[in-house]
């Protein structure tokens, strides 16, 4: 149950974060927006194929659904570090057009 519940938590974590809805999601995966729904409040479990479709629907690596957030703080930090320096870093830029012009 646990890995059931981890990998549904995951795709409507993803789903909601990408701005997807159930029908947008449903319907890239060709399946019902019912089914979507259902699996979002633990009625249906999908199968190993229906992730792989919902993990290209969603533009992810399947094995992101199966990963537990609060096991990987470490992971979780760097990567918000790096997105950090990424914007700063466009900032810096775009401050230095702004000045320079």
């Amino acid at each position: 149950m646990y890995l059931e519940r981890l990998v549904i938590d995951n795709i409507k974590r993803i789903r909601k974060e990408k701005g997807i809805s159930q029908e947008k999601l449903a319907e890239a995966c060709n399946t019902a927006t019912s089914y979507i729904g259902l699996m979002e409040i633990y009625k249906n479990v999908p199968k190993l194929s229906t992730i792989e479709r919902i993990a290209n629907a969603l533009d992810v690596d399947p094995l992101d659904f199966f990963k537990d957030k609060n096991k990987f703080p470490l992971e979780q930090e760097a990567k918000i570090q790096t997105k950090k320096k990424s914007i700063l870093l466009l900032i810096e830029k775009e401050l230095d057009t702004i000045l320079h012009n």
